[in-house]
């Protein structure tokens, strides 16, 4: 059997799709991207912007069974769960790092977030030495809220201190769950390319600036090492996102602008100047913006 794999908008490997291309493979499939007069199409959509566009594919091939998933499509498609549980066919991209869920589900119930209408309460859901491809001396950990699962989360970290495996985590972790001990076990991790919390409401002040503490205690270059995503627009304003924003700078930690609205022209300009690190370090909002 043919398969042709769609990417239609990932900004990073498509984890599901080379599930899929892994699965194919062992059953003696012909897969991958560059198929010719494919018997089945699957097509992943992250974003739910793009959905309308990816569904003209169907029309594309007539004579070929077309399937879509992704969150983008729909919430609530998933793999079955031999496939979910494979190891990844690096293979399908030109892959430099491994890449998977530990946990999948979230113990918080964010307004803003598909996660909890997605995949439910926090569960454990694989060993990176599962996914972990030995080739690569990097894993990206892709969990919504690994820190959460007490215990679990000491498993996986003490997992990338004993092998020396960098770390790539593109989500915000939960400051609030960061202990003494975490903290540390975070500072015994390479991360290439810092490591980021989320700051998503204000009343959470108290739990963000423990946290910091914590960090800058461990031995972490704060500058340089970490730095928060910002919410900016979801029930709070323009003035509300800037004193996080300023705060965060006083801390000695960056800021990352995330507008909600992209039509807000104030949280535009914020997003300009945080997310301009020279900018944001190097005068105040107005100045440098």
């Amino acid at each position: 059997m043919k398969v042709l794999l769609v990417d239609f908008d990932s900004k990073i490997p498509n984890l599901a799709l080379m599930k899929l291309s892994a699965y194919h493979k062992q059953r003696g499939d012909e897969v991958g991207f560059d198929i010719q007069d494919p018997d089945q199409v699957k097509v992943s959509v992250i974003f739910s912007k793009n959905k309308g566009q990816a569904a003209g594919l169907k029309s594309m091939f007539p004579g070929a069974e077309v399937s879509f998933g992704g969150s983008g499509w729909d919430l609530h498609s998933v793999l079955p769960l031999k496939i979910e549980k494979m190891k990844p066919d690096y293979d399908l991209y030109p892959s430099k790092y491994s890449q998977g869920f530990t946990t999948r589900g979230c113990v918080r119930s964010c307004p803003f977030c598909i996660v909890p209408q997605k995949e439910g309460k926090i569960q454990i859901w694989q060993h990176p030495s599962e996914f972990h491809d030995d080739r690569f001396d990097t894993c990206m950990i892709m969990d919504n809220n690994l820190l959460a699962s007490k215990g679990w989360r000491e498993e996986v970290l003490s997992w990338f201190i004993e092998g020396g495996i960098k770390m790539l985590s593109p989500q915000g972790w939960d400051a609030r769950f960061l202990t003494e001990n975490l903290a540390g076990m975070l500072k015994d991790i390479k991360h290439p390319k810092g490591l980021h919390f989320a700051w998503d409401n204000t009343k959470d002040e108290k739990s963000i600036i423990r946290a910091i503490n914590l960090l800058k205690t461990a031995g972490f270059d704060l500058k340089h090492d970490i730095s928060f995503y910002v919410l900016a627009g979801y029930q709070t304003g323009f003035e509300d996102a800037l004193y996080r924003c300023n705060r965060l700078k006083e801390m000695g930690c960056s800021a990352f602008v995330m507008p909600y609205h992209k039509k807000d022209k104030q949280i535009n300009r914020l997003a300009k100047w945080a997310n301009r690190r020279w900018a944001y370090w190097s005068g105040p909002f107005g100045v440098t913006a």
